[in-house]
């Protein structure tokens, strides 16, 4: 879980996990996050406010151990409505760069290269390499870029690849949580790749429309998504998300509400591009049951229970209706316990 991960590195950096959670009215405590197995059923509000403050005390840590002033919400909003009133995206990308030239270096640099067909928007941040932790500040900085210049333009950027100097520490589903592009590690600085045709293109929102924005942006994942992504990419992500937290996945009257069109349209979308919420909640159920399976301290009763299956039976049912054949992963005998280890 995204949220745990990030709690434990403020908790190894001094910050007070608990009062975070408290803040966020998340019941438990700090000391908890340190189990690797820990996890909680929250709110999409609840993670929001989390989530912002984990960033803002890992920010304000490493600013104050190198000495250096730390860039926070407050900066961040001021650099967007910066850009808010440019009229085309590189025009946007630019200012953005002055922004970070008023402080001097001290917070890191932006600076936007074209070659060819390719742009790339590079991020240098103050963080030291041997900081694992800011991998969270350096991701979550390089997905608030991508989202709102597809925001600003109304068209989200596709291809897009991503690179960061640091190594991969993460596992990949949580870095896909933050970034669904293609992820290159140890590269010499953390960029930004996408096809330079997006430059040229006119900003399509307001400051109205931005305040609105705000409200959550950076920090809900979920928001500064343009209106023209794929429907199916929406449901995929609420199902992940749902299955995730452990969350019964939801209907389709719920997903609409949602994405914010009736089902009608949500059907009618889904049917253009030829899947239907069905198909995709088993999609995403087959995947995390791969995940799963991969964790020798599960049993096939305890992923059942986590894909929102009745018992172990119905699961095995389910998924060699989806890939053909029965559930295994080593470590387990066929009837789904954990299997003995044998004597050395």
């Amino acid at each position: 879980m995204l949220l745990a991960k990030v709690l434990r590195s403020v908790s190894q950096v001094g910050g007070d996990a608990g009062e975070i959670l408290r803040h966020a009215g998340i019941p438990g405590h700090g000391a908890g996050v340190r189990d690797a197995r820990w996890e909680q059923r929250i709110s999409h509000d609840q993670f929001v406010s989390a989530f912002r403050e984990c960033l803002s005390v890992l920010e304000r840590c490493d600013a104050k151990r190198s000495g250096r002033r730390g860039i926070g919400p407050s900066e961040f909003r001021m650099l967007c409505y910066c850009m808010i009133s440019c009229a085309t995206l590189e025009q946007a990308i630019e200012r953005a760069a002055d922004f970070y030239r008023l402080f001097e270096g001290n917070v890191g640099e932006l600076s936007l290269r074209v070659c060819r067909a390719n742009a790339e928007f590079r991020m240098h941040t103050a963080y030291e390499l041997r900081d694992a932790h800011m991998i969270f500040g350096v991701l979550t900085g390089l997905s608030s870029f991508a989202r709102l210049f597809g925001w600003l333009i109304g068209k989200d950027l596709s291809p897009i690849t991503v690179r960061v100097c640091y190594g991969p520490v993460l596992d990949e589903q949580l870095v896909s949580w933050l970034l669904p592009g293609r992820v290159e590690f140890e590269a010499e600085d953390n960029l930004l790749c996408f096809p330079a045709r997006y430059l040229a293109l006119p900003l399509v929102r307001s400051a109205a429309e931005l305040d609105e924005l705000l409200a959550t942006f950076p920090f809900d994942l979920a928001a500064g998504h343009s209106s023209v992504t794929p429907a199916s990419a929406w449901v995929r992500r609420i199902f992940a998300t749902a299955l995730a937290h452990r969350h019964a996945p939801p209907n389709t009257a719920q997903i609409a509400r949602q994405v914010g069109v009736s089902v009608a349209t949500l059907k009618r979308r889904l049917n253009e591009e030829g899947t239907s919420v069905r198909e995709l909640k088993e999609h995403c159920r087959f995947e995390l049951a791969k995940d799963l399976l991969r964790d020798r301290t599960l049993t096939r009763g305890e992923i059942a229970l986590r894909l929102g299956f009745s018992d172990a039976t119905a699961f095995s049912r389910a998924f060699k209706a989806w890939s053909g054949r029965a559930p295994s992963t080593p470590g387990r005998d066929s009837g789904g316990r954990r299997a003995a280890r044998p004597d050395l």
